[in-house]
């Protein structure tokens, strides 16, 4: 029999929040690590939708995190194996008087608690990995809104231009994402990464070098992440080559999970990843059927890749080509979305797929031969092509047109594009049209969209939401 004692006490006290340690001495492993080793095989993720006394919280071993609250975090992961163990939890809690309880649970098949190694790699951050547990459940089916405009008056936005500074480059391809008061663009230029502060959007570094050597860049990638610590991820599609992005603005190497993976093609197959967890990773590849959802992640030496969702609609229709799109997640609410480039399609699910809604607003045809053309593609039109995930909303950079009828509008100078936004559940919340055409991301937190300009120097418009 193994036993585990887990010991909480409160370092400090700030109002609600809560600065707590936890000591985990082990009995029969010499390490929390051995133990993992031992059960990781039956690690399986599930989440509570209320806590009480009796729940066993999320501990790490001697690590200092945050409780939301005076009771408990409202979201636990758990270890479930077929082995039945013993667990006792003493938690202390502060609040007028100092409350201890000892709790005693034996589960048969389902024992509760989350370890971190000390391995620096496997450090997970306070809340990284926290799940929402009151977020309304996702209703699954399919939502046609042919014909139908679910979102009401659409909403015209006048940008503020913010007159740029000394840096001067060129718009391809462009992604961007907010991290804290700093935006972070890539770019089929060089160098391919740029870091902007907010909110005078004064570039304050540029990283990377664009090229097929060693630790450069060629297809690069922007990757959101769940660690705090760092700015976000880097990825390289041509080696599988991943970096974090640090706040000082250096790129640091990072050898697990992608090390040793296999391309399935250059071609249509640039990889849309989403951080999840530690060393864990969801990204969106060309498939057999097309393109598909997979997870990669790291356990011990070896990266489990596995297939999680085949994002093709049509057994005869094959090409990655039909099924570009853009893939974004939230892992703090377990919902993942896809929306197609060439349908007027949206795809929201949990993380494991098991729940999924389709919204379908009409099924256009794609142009099959398109793909063997050239520029055959902008024969079809563009629906989705660009996403911004956030905390409460999922934003969709919708054209709605073919390429050739945004340039011939472009001549005129009649510049525009709309913006979609849903919750994540899969409900429409507002359009938008902004006066400017270019690529954006959204500071949900600040009430802010960031547009970067296709059509003007700068290239920075700002855009207030409401």
């Amino acid at each position: 029999m193994v036993v585990l004692r887990c010991n909480v006490r409160p370092l400090w006290q700030n109002g609600g929040m809560y600065l707590l340690q936890v000591c985990i001495p082990i009995v029969e492993y010499s390490s929390v690590c051995d133990l993992i080793d031992f059960i990781y095989a039956k690690i399986e993720i599930i989440s509570l939708t209320r806590i009480a006394l009796g729940d066993i919280i999320v501990v790490q071993k001697e690590k200092d995190f945050l409780l939301p609250d005076r009771k408990f975090p409202k979201i636990i992961y758990t270890l479930a194996f077929e082995l039945s163990y013993l667990i006792f939890i003493s938690f202390i809690l502060v609040n007028s008087l100092i409350i201890m309880k000892s709790l005693q649970i034996l589960s048969l098949t389902i024992m509760m608690a989350f370890f971190a190694c000390e391995n620096k790699q496997n450090q997970l951050q306070p809340g990284s990995l926290y799940t929402d547990t009151l977020f309304p459940e996702l209703k699954s089916g399919e939502v046609f809104y042919k014909s139908k405009d679910p979102f009401g008056e659409i909403m015209e936005l006048k940008g503020k231009y913010i007159p740029e500074d000394t840096a001067v480059f060129t718009l391809s391809e462009s992604v961007m994402l907010i991290n804290g008061n700093f935006l972070v663009m890539k770019n089929l230029s060089d160098p391919p990464f740029r870091v902007f502060r907010l909110p005078d959007l004064k570039q304050v570094n540029v990283v990377g070098k664009r090229g097929i050597g060693p630790d450069e860049f060629n297809f690069p990638t922007l990757v959101p992440s769940q660690d705090s610590t760092i700015l976000c991820y880097l990825y390289e599609n041509s080696n599988n080559k991943l970096y974090k992005l640090n706040k000082d603005g250096k790129a640091e190497y990072c050898k697990y999970p992608f090390q040793g993976t296999d391309n399935k093609g250059m071609f249509a197959a640039e990889k849309q990843l989403v951080n999840t967890g530690i060393n864990d990773f969801m990204y969106v590849d060309n498939s057999p059927s097309g393109k598909s959802i997979y997870r990669i992640t790291q356990k011990g030496d070896s990266a489990l890749v596995r297939e999680v969702f085949n994002l093709g609609m049509d057994p005869k229709q094959k090409s990655p080509f039909a099924y570009i799109g853009d893939f974004g997640a939230n892992p703090s609410k377990n919902r993942m979305v896809y929306a197609y480039k060439y349908f007027k399609i949206i795809k929201f699910m949990d993380l494991e797929a098991k729940t999924i809604r389709t919204i379908n607003f009409e099924k256009d045809e794609f142009d099959e031969s398109s793909s063997h053309e050239v520029n055959g593609l902008d024969k079809n039109i563009t629906h989705y092509w660009g996403i911004c995930a956030q905390d409460d909303y999922v934003y969709f950079l919708y054209s709605g047109r073919t390429p050739v009828e945004v340039v011939k509008e472009a001549q005129k100078q009649n510049y525009y594009i709309f913006v979609e936004q849903y919750d994540w559940n899969g409900n429409p919340v507002k359009k938008y049209k902004l006066d400017q055409w270019g690529y954006f991301t959204v500071d949900e937190k600040n009430k802010k969209l960031y547009l970067a300009s296709m059509n003007i120097d700068g290239p920075f418009i700002e855009y207030q939401l409401p």
